[in-house]
């Protein structure tokens, strides 16, 4: 099992590498756009591993929500490798790969993402990951105040949240549990900034 994988969805993009020894991340703290800087992040922890790009059995790429643009950064770099390389690409969205370090805890997961303007993207799972309410746009004020008590609380889009990002390592390990497919999609909750300009 080597599965790459990819986080471009928001302002700090990260690259993994998940083998059978464990899993390496590598986060890009960088001023640069992402589409400059995740293929040369991607060359840096293949060389770090020791794994060629023929050794790869999968990519892992996270769909969104987010950033648009970083969204289509990372699906259009996870697509063109995994064609290149002839293996299967997997989608993971922002939010489950958000909930993903908390599950197992005994109490449900709820996973928003900022989108301005009290906006949000957002999820509620179960401790064992089980969906709850799927990937979603909303009002963070109302969403919120639909949330069990005990809920764990993650992400950008409110205060009492820990301000976690997706990371590429929690990509990594849940497509590790899932099957992969020839091509991935942008997960797009909403329309964009442009798109919506143009319907004013």
């Amino acid at each position: 099992m080597n599965i790459l994988a990819l986080e471009t969805t928001d302002r700090v993009a990260s690259v993994a590498m998940l083998t059978d020894d464990g899993c390496r991340e590598k986060r890009i703290e960088s001023p640069l756009r992402h589409e400059q800087t995740v293929m040369p992040a991607v060359d840096e922890l293949l060389a770090e591993v020791g794994i060629a790009p023929a050794d790869l059995s999968a990519i892992a790429v996270d769909v969104g929500p987010g950033s648009f643009t970083g969204v289509r950064i990372g699906v259009c770099h996870g697509n063109a490798m995994a064609l290149a390389l002839r293996v299967p690409v997997v989608s993971v969205n922002a939010l489950e790969a958000l909930a993903f370090p908390l599950l197992g805890r005994s109490h449900p997961v709820a996973a928003v993402i900022d989108a301005r303007n009290g906006n949000g993207y957002g999820a509620l799972y179960a401790a064992d990951g089980a969906v709850i309410l799927p990937p979603c746009a909303m009002e963070i004020g109302p969403f919120m105040a639909e949330l069990p008590k005990d809920a764990l609380l993650t992400g950008t889009g409110f205060p009492e949240a820990d301000g976690a990002l997706p990371s590429a390592e929690s990509i990594a390990r849940i497509a590790a549990q899932r099957a992969g497919e020839r091509a991935a999609s942008p997960l797009y909750l909403r329309p964009s900034q442009a798109e919506r300009k143009r319907k004013e």
